[in-house]
């Protein structure tokens, strides 16, 4: 019994929705001014390589380029960088996470020379002189260096101490695979956990039994402990879906959307352990509604529609009773449907604006709600619920919050399942923050209909060298059933 905004309009196109969300993506380089620096020091690198290849050192173009060089890393310095890597990632460029598409084509000799010396990152730091600048250039022209101990042998003879190489870059799924299997076991773990305690908190709310939230903030901090650590391990559970225990994995997921999206938006860890206990709480009301009309298929009454919109209020009075040190909850349960127009329920007594839980939590829940399948209707596309959230702001949803959600999820969030243009099908694995229509995917299905053993990982930022263009592009989202795929989870 969720609310979701009537499709009156026209639902906004993915790219449409990216371009909204983008700058709010919390990305390095998701402002116009740091992307033209990021671009500035890889168009630097490849000019004073090139310059110094053609020149001999002290010639006016190596000075002048060098010193550009410099002056591109200290312009990142200035702006918050103590620190840049240059990545190689599969034949594309990137500066950090940021790739750089034109650049992967324009600087395709850059790009080459160092994989030739078993280069894939190169991290300037600060104290990045000219003199620097040119010893990496000229590293970089060196027949004799053919690997990465090479190289970092000739910076150090230099006495350059500002550049690092590694052989790998951080771009590189696998090497984080075991950390992250980690993170996600554990993750799952404290999930198992919640949910059972949720059944227990609903067992002794329905008897009219007073509960004890103790165990639900010590699950809510386990959240919380592995969100800080892994995001993706703790937002990846909210693919998690049931269709026998709806109500009790829809308060997991509500939690773990909130939480996400709070931490998204800057919240400090005692406003998070807050929105989470109250993002399990927000719905304990419908416990007092009989569930022939909670879970009936057909539309409701207008009596019967007047019971359910008293869950607020029930759900509010049940939590007063517990006696809550904190607050938030409470409130919570009264506001998630109140609506950030405040046309909602329950109808507000004088113009008052939702908390900001209230609108985090009202719109994690209209997601969940509308990305999982009932007994009596089909789930929504994650693509297509972000569309309808996003036709919802300014009425349903506040829109500063709601850009933030597609932010964080991305068009085509974690566990979505998409057809690809080479035909093949996959699932999406992480949300890349600089590009949100083009996350890593992992592909499952391969283009003759064959299920894949290993499953691949691709980055659909990649780009083709001989045309400039990307390798792969998502040719649309599809149901995870049509797929034959019962639990996108284990893929994460």
């Amino acid at each position: 019994m969720t609310d979701t905004p009537a499709n009156e309009d026209r639902l906004e196109s993915p790219e449409e929705m990216a371009s909204f969300a983008g700058p709010a993506s919390r990305a390095p380089f998701s402002s116009a001014k740091r992307l033209a620096a990021a671009r500035a020091l890889a168009r630097a690198l490849a000019v004073a390589q090139n310059n110094d290849s053609l020149y001999p050192p002290t010639h006016p173009l190596v000075e002048q380029s060098t010193r550009e060089l410099a002056e591109a890393a200290s312009a990142l310095a200035e702006i918050g960088f103590e620190e840049i890597t240059l990545n190689v990632y599969k034949a594309t460029l990137f500066i950090e996470n940021q790739v750089l598409p034109e650049e992967s084509v324009t600087y395709r000799k850059l790009i080459e020379d160092l994989l030739a010396r078993g280069i894939s990152a190169v991290t300037i730091s600060l104290g990045f002189s000219q003199a620097h600048a040119a010893t990496l250039a000229s590293l970089l022209n060196e027949d004799s260096i053919t690997t990465i101990e090479d190289a970092r042998a000739y910076l150090s003879h230099a006495g350059v101490t500002s550049v690092s190489l590694a052989e790998t870059s951080d771009l590189d799924d696998e090497l984080r695979a075991a950390e992250e299997a980690e993170n996600k076991a554990r993750g799952r773990e404290v999930y198992d956990q919640g949910v059972e305690l949720m059944r227990d908190v609903e067992t002794q709310a329905k008897l009219g039994k007073v509960f004890e939230v103790d165990a639900l903030q010590k699950m809510v901090s386990g959240l919380l402990d592995t969100l800080f650590k892994d995001p993706a391990a703790i937002l990846g559970l909210a693919a998690i879906k049931s269709h026998d225990d709806y109500t009790l994995n829809h308060s997991l997921n509500v939690c773990i959307l909130s939480l996400s999206l709070g931490a998204s938006i800057g919240l400090d860890a005692e406003s998070l352990k807050s929105l989470g206990l109250s993002a399990l709480l927000y719905d304990l009301g419908k416990v007092r509604i009989p569930e022939d009309i909670l879970n009936k298929e057909g539309p409701l009454s207008a009596d019967e529609w007047q019971i359910v919109k008293s869950h607020t209020t029930e759900g509010a009075d049940l939590l007063k009773r517990i006696q809550l040190v904190d607050q938030m909850p409470m409130v919570v349960a009264y506001e998630h449907h109140q609506r950030h127009d405040l046309q909602g329920y329950p109808r507000a007594d004088a113009p008052q604006e939702q908390h900001l839980f209230s609108k985090v939590v009202a719109l994690c829940d209209a997601y969940d709600a509308m990305t999982t399948r009932r007994p009596f209707r089909r789930e929504i596309r994650p693509d297509k619920a972000l569309a309808v959230l996003m036709q919802g702001r300014n009425k349903a949803y506040d829109p500063s919050v709601t850009k933030a959600l597609v932010a964080m999820l991305g068009i085509y969030p974690m566990g979505a399942v998409v057809t690809i243009n080479d035909g093949s099908t996959a699932i999406v694995f992480r949300v890349n923050k600089d590009d949100l229509l083009r996350p890593r995917v992992k592909r499952v299905i391969a283009a003759d209909g064959r299920w894949l053993e290993d499953p691949e990982i691709v980055d659909l930022r990649l780009i083709d060298p001989e045309t400039g263009t990307y390798d792969l592009s998502i040719t649309e989202c599809i149901p995870a059933s049509d797929a034959g795929i019962d639990d996108v989870w284990q893929y994460l």
